[in-house]
């Protein structure tokens, strides 16, 4: 092995390529700056098996890795067929071939005798800590090939600071899941089994991820590796809304944390690649920190730029007003007339009539029925633009609820003779739930449909606000390409640029993602889209830790939080749900004009104050405090959740209290600093601040708070 290293600073974070001029292999290598000395020329090169040695053998210690792992159907495939189709042939054959370094991006390309190759590419962006990497795969073979594995990124040879086998690594992953989105779990390389055999005969791998449209099922694209020794961590998030897998892999003493779309064997996706062409895999985000909440802040300050590009009125972070638990699936003009004449002169700048407003099946939720998108005539007599114009006179935008992608039972599109425009796969169609189809977003005709059902409906009922819903998922694949998972991908790329094209077709209009809540928590669709629905947990007592959850997720600026009101409610209860939205986007519903008069002095209180926390919850840092349970519907403890704004002179603490609470005084942590309360939301809750301490006291179970407060030196 003869190795050099070829190095590059962006912001706090060392980007160094490792070559091995040998076998003509390069990885890279992301460190802290101030955390830059690695240990490759210690490490070992020989294992020093005795068992091999006594016979004059023995096995190779490590490999420097490669930027991308790739497998070819025609070529052989590593050792761990069935666990990886990593480290197999196709990727032992790149050699590197040049690299350049044009403005922000380094390109690096890596070829093979058989004539193909890949161009990776690593971007910075101004101010953030992260590092965009695209990964693209050139086929000049002189023959179609088909790709079974493609990753979009690969951070081999880790842990860096290691001399022998490495140990004491962690993997961090989060859980999704209906309306518990966000848990993080950690596991050892022991408790995953990775830990190093006395040879390296087999690859193994942890390999997970999501397979269908619901790309936040069990998973969150977005995972680390701790090195618990250095006190490094190494994080990557994938920018994808179809099956996705991520590997923590293992063929020597170094391990591998891959991702990228799932491949053949884990999901599906296989993908023919003529000669000539070229694939480009899923954007990933990777970085580099000393903590867990570094390094998730880091992956998305990546999104800011996205979200600063959304419709002016969105900067300011509006507060929305959504029917859906008011009327539960049966709004109507009358009823909301009545909750905008409530909401008045208040910071309040969207209302959203959710599902029920077409004309759909009784009881159902306002889901039976739904894809021809016609109105409700007996609850909107005047039609949608009367009410539109009635809320505007009043200043409010008008939001509408959508779940365009599928079709359910009860709408004339559904039957049989709109087959053509659905998905199928083996060539019958896909139905989820036994009233669910999905349309075909390949098919020019769908596309026409709803323009005319979705975009010029948008239009010309003068609706700024669109909340897209999305209830189901439409598992492995579709047909429509050589694998049902490739057709599963270019459907759902189909989709995302159906999105854009609302997007060039009424550019003021505010985008919500929603999918069954947060099964669409993705960077893919979080950039095109002003704000995503964080859960669908709407009126639950684990509001405020899925909330504080997503934070390390998603960011808080486009997180939709349900604070459901109504006047039976308790002020504790009142508080604890008020003090929830701080969280993200305060999104309220519920019956609001029939509050009491206490219950509207304090919702008007509420939202004076979210009004004064908007920059810390767009810009902050957030830590959180405490110890609720792991059941989230059975929580005992407390949890604070303390969000630093970007000039260090604000902070937001969001407080609640759950179950057998502790008694006494809570003492929450401040930044540096002199700090006092500027601004509160409580009622019995006794608040004080000595030092860095935030002195809470005076609480009773299932309470809550949100304190704005400042900095006085």
């Amino acid at each position: 092995m003869n190795l050099r290293y070829k190095e590059y600073a962006f912001g706090k974070l060392a980007v160094r390529y490792l070559f091995d001029d040998d076998s003509g292999a390069v990885s890279l290598v992301l460190l802290p700056r101030h955390k830059s000395a690695d240990c490759f020329h210690e490490r070992r090169t020989w294992l020093q098996v005795p068992e091999l040695v006594k016979i004059g053998m023995d096995a190779k210690a490590w490999h420097v890795g490669s930027l991308a792992h790739v497998a070819l159907r025609h070529q052989p495939q590593g050792n761990g067929a069935g666990n990886t189709l990593k480290y197999g042939y196709s990727t032992s054959s790149l050699r590197f071939s040049s690299q350049e370094f044009i403005g922000n991006t380094i390109i690096t390309s890596l070829s093979a005798e058989e004539g193909y190759l890949i161009e990776h590419r690593v971007r910075h962006y101004e101010n953030e800590e992260c590092l965009e990497v695209t990964t693209k795969f050139f086929n000049n073979t002189g023959h179609s090939v088909i790709l079974d594995l493609l990753t979009s990124f690969s951070l081999d040879n880790l842990s860096p600071y290691s001399k022998a086998d490495a140990q004491k690594l962690l993997l961090h992953r989060f859980r999704g899941g209906w309306s518990m989105e966000g848990k993080h779990t950690t596991a050892s390389i022991e408790e995953l089994n990775l830990a190093c055999p006395w040879t390296y005969a087999f690859p193994e791998s942890e390999r997970f991820g999501v397979i269908g449209s619901h790309p936040v099922k069990r998973f969150f694209p977005v995972c680390a590796v701790e090195d618990t020794q250095a006190n490094v961590f190494w994080g990557a998030s994938l920018s994808i809304s179809s099956s996705w897998q991520m590997e923590l892999s293992r063929d020597s003493d170094c391990y591998s944390l891959s991702g990228g779309l799932g491949d053949c064997e884990f999901a599906g996706w296989f993908r023919n690649v003529p000669n000539g062409a070229c694939f480009t895999a899923p954007t990933a985000y990777i970085s580099a920190a000393e903590n867990l909440d570094d390094l998730c802040e880091n992956l998305l300050g990546a999104h800011h730029k996205y979200a600063d590009r959304q419709p002016a009125q969105e900067q300011h972070l509006p507060i929305i007003f959504n029917e859906w638990c008011t009327t539960w699936g049966n709004p109507s003009h009358d009823r909301m007339i009545a909750l905008a004449d409530r909401l008045i002169d208040s910071p309040v700048k969207y209302l959203v009539i959710d599902a029920g407003w077409t004309d759909v099946i009784p009881n159902s939720f306002g889901q039976g029925g739904n894809g021809d998108w016609n109105y409700a005539k007996d609850r909107f007599p005047g039609g949608l633009l009367a009410t539109s114009k009635e809320l505007k006179k009043r200043g409010f935008i008008t939001g509408i609820w959508f779940e365009f992608e599928v079709t359910t039972k009860g709408a004339r599109i559904f039957g049989r003779d709109y087959d053509h425009m659905h998905l199928k796969r083996n060539g019958e169609l896909i139905v989820t739930g036994s009233d669910r189809s999905f349309l075909d977003f390949r098919n020019p005709e769908t596309i026409a449909y709803l323009q005319h059902k979705v975009i010029d409906f948008l239009r010309n009922n003068e609706i700024g606000y669109l909340k897209v819903d999305y209830n189901g998922s439409i598992g492995i694949g579709c047909d429509g390409d050589l694998s049902a998972g490739n057709g599963l991908y270019e459907h759902i790329q189909a989709v995302l640029a159906f999105f854009q094209l609302i997007r060039q077709q009424l550019p003021r209009l505010v985008i919500e993602n929603c999918a069954s809540g947060g099964h669409r928590l993705t960077a893919e669709f979080m950039q095109l889209t002003a704000m995503s629905s964080f859960s669908d947990a709407h009126e639950g007592k684990e509001i405020p830790v899925i909330g504080a959850r997503l934070h390390r997720l998603a960011l808080p600026r486009q997180l939709q939080i349900w604070v459901v009101l109504n006047p039976d409610q308790n002020i504790n209860e009142f508080l604890y749900r008020l003090s929830s939205g701080f969280l993200g986007r305060l999104c309220m519903s519920g019956n609001v004009d029939q509050l009491s008069e206490e219950q509207n002095i304090l919702l008007r209180q509420a939202m004076d104050l979210y009004k004064n926390c908007r920059e810390i919850i767009k810009y902050g840092s957030t830590k959180v405090f405490g110890h609720p349970c792991n059941n989230i519907r059975h929580l005992t403890g407390w949890q604070a959740v303390v969000r630093t704004g970007h000039d260090q002179r604000q902070a937001l603490a969001v407080i609640h209290l759950f179950a057998n609470a502790p008694s006494g005084v809570l003492s929450i942590p401040l930044p540096e600093g002199k700090w006092k309360l500027d601004g509160s939301l409580k009622k019995s809750i006794d608040i004080k601040i000595r030092g860095n301490k935030l002195l809470v006291s005076n609480a009773t179970d299932f309470s809550g708070t949100a304190l704005l407060l400042v900095r006085t030196d």
